[in-house]
């Protein structure tokens, strides 16, 4: 008797294939999971990549400030976050940093949405949402790619160890590319005050804290079930994950990465359910199409460019974060808001010294048209107004010594020897300097008369020629450097002259009504606000010097004569 063939098991077709594609499906999808565990002397070759990586870097930033994160930036395959950046990837407003909720409010939906939707966290394309509830009905969304944290501070010195790891650990999984689909980050919590309220609102409580942000929630996270040890009582933001591990070991660090990975890719496939995997899955691998706008920047996933985005991706909610301008657009705004402010604040003090000269320079004409009338030592002119001579009254009153900082007792206001002495040498040099320019521009006409036959003077030769020709014109031009560097104690020279010459000892006459200018009451002030001897707003010729009122700062001698100061103001021994 014929034994009867066994029942044929039929299976539905959609089964079939499910089953004859998973092999290739697993291929697929485990080069992209990064699923690859260092032990042992794997460590070894991630530190040597991580050294090759930094000499063949460009930048010459000390270890300190390659961590100091201003703006969102990328440095090799490390991100500097800014606050921007980092509550676009945790799912927190941009503006209150508290977190986004999962799913569009029942309220600012028309009908209902399908749960697929809301998963994903992708509001409705059609009219669901109303436009006066934009903002309102945002939800938090996954930006397209995972990313792992490192929340540090500066004074840690735990953070400083671990930099380095991070930092090898990012070059050896080239985060920032495309490729990996992760992007490692730096984050300081104690740069300012919205920095710090993030890291609050984020959970951290220690330094160094490295959070994992992935497409989906870690389920079990909150009870450090992803993780060596307990969960901390703070819930960290969806989507996130805390390493429990130790940050010693570089090779737990990377393990606990590529897990996260593999993670948040397989979420970011089986969202939707079977049928989701089979036609963004496995029909993708047949080029048959298939879209998925949470997987399609995952790891191995295509897109724009080699490079994930810096910071904030551009477009990445629109209606919630402006216009979706990346970091770097607002990086280079913020440099050149900075540089017009400085230009402008440059242009401002620009502008106030140039009306201080224009002041100063007023109150010098005013001067030398309607010189003063009053106050000790005048000489009679036959053509004018009695006159004051500045010369005659700090000969006479030692005022040339630099320690004669305090005023006479008995003498007029004006004549407080620091304000005057400060006064005539500035406009001394400024006549002798004038002086000199137009003697060398009268030289420089007969250097050019020379002809090319005739021989040219030595450069010793137009030297000694200047200094002859302003001697003769004004012989105290010819001494006032002389003077400045020997304190005017120099001795009489050519024509009789000294450095305390008891008169005005220049030929031009203008030149001592130019320094005549200095005994008047706008330039007093002037020279006394600028020497600290009165305050804004004060006159010189209000104060009492005789007691002791203005007296110029560091000055701890009384009013009066010098005791100890004999002629010329030289100390007597």
């Amino acid at each position: 008797m014929t034994r009867p063939p066994p029942p044929t098991l039929l299976l539905p077709r959609s089964i079939i294939i499910v089953i004859l594609l998973l092999p290739p499906l697993l291929l697929l999808l485990l080069p992209n999971s990064s699923i690859i565990f260092v032990r042992g002397d794997a460590l070894d070759d991630l530190w040597n990549s991580y050294v090759k990586a930094q000499r063949k870097s460009s930048s010459s930033s000390s270890s300190s400030s390659s961590y100091e994160s201003t703006v969102s930036r990328r440095e090799r395959n490390l991100d500097h976050w800014d606050v921007s950046a980092a509550s676009a990837h945790l799912g927190l407003h941009p503006e209150t940093l508290m977190p986004l909720p999962s799913h569009i409010p029942p309220s600012s939906i028309e009908g209902s949405s399908s749960p697929m939707t809301s998963a994903v966290g992708v509001p409705p394309t059609d009219d669901g949402i109303h436009s006066d509830d934009a903002e309102a009905s945002a939800i938090d969304e996954y930006i397209g790619h995972d990313a792992a944290i490192l929340f540090y501070s500066q004074r840690s010195a735990e953070c400083h160890a671990v930099a380095p790891s991070w930092d090898a650990i990012a070059t050896h999984l080239n985060a920032g590319s495309r490729t990996s689909g992760l992007v490692m980050a730096l984050f300081d919590c104690e740069r300012n005050a919205i920095h710090a309220k993030l890291c609050d609102v984020a959970g951290i409580k220690y330094y160094p804290t490295i959070m994992y942000v992935g497409s989906g929630e870690y389920h079990g996270a909150e009870r450090g079930l992803l993780g060596l040890g307990g969960g901390g009582r703070s819930t960290p933001p969806r989507r996130t994950v805390v390493f429990r591990g130790d940050w010693r070991y570089a090779d737990q660090i990377l393990d606990w990465i590529n897990v996260m990975g593999a993670l948040s890719s397989w979420h970011a496939i089986n969202e939707g359910g079977p049928m989701r995997v089979l036609r963004n899955g496995l029909f993708r691998l047949l080029g048959w199409g298939g879209t998925s706008s949470s997987s399609s920047g995952k790891r191995g996933g295509k897109g724009v460019g080699e490079s994930l985005p810096v910071g904030v991706p551009p477009g990445f909610q629109a209606h919630l974060r402006g216009d979706g301008s990346s970091s770097i657009t607002a990086a280079a705004y913020d440099r050149k808001v900075r540089d017009l402010e400085a230009r402008l604040n440059a242009t401002i003090k620009e502008k106030g010294l140039y009306e201080r000269a224009n002041t100063h320079s007023g109150y010098l004409l005013e001067g030398l048209l309607f010189p003063g009338k009053v106050g000790g030592g005048m000489e009679l002119n036959d053509d004018g107004p009695p006159r004051r001579d500045p010369f005659a009254i700090l000969t006479e009153s030692d005022g040339w010594y630099k320690n004669a900082t305090s005023h006479s007792i008995g003498s007029p206001n004006d004549e407080h020897p620091l304000i005057l002495r400060s006064c005539v040498l500035e406009l001394v040099v400024d006549y002798c300097t004038r002086v000199t320019n137009r003697v060398t521009n009268d030289y420089i006409k007969e250097l050019s008369a020379i002809p090319e036959s005739d021989p040219f003077p030595t450069l010793d030769e137009i030297e000694s020629h200047l200094l002859d020709e302003v001697g003769k014109r004004e012989p105290y031009c010819g001494l006032i450097e002389t003077c400045v560097l020997t304190d005017f104690v120099g001795t009489n020279a050519t024509g009789g002259i000294g450095c305390r010459p008891p008169k005005c000892p220049f030929v031009n006459d203008a030149a001592c009504s130019y320094v005549e200018c200095c005994l008047d009451p706008n330039v007093q002030d002037e020279y006394g606000i600028a020497l600290g001897l009165i305050e804004e707003g004060e006159r010189v010729s209000d104060k009492d010097w005789d007691h002791g009122s203005g007296k110029s700062k560091g000055d701890g001698t009384s009013g009066g004569n010098t005791a100890n100061v004999g002629g010329w103001g030289v100390p007597v021994k």
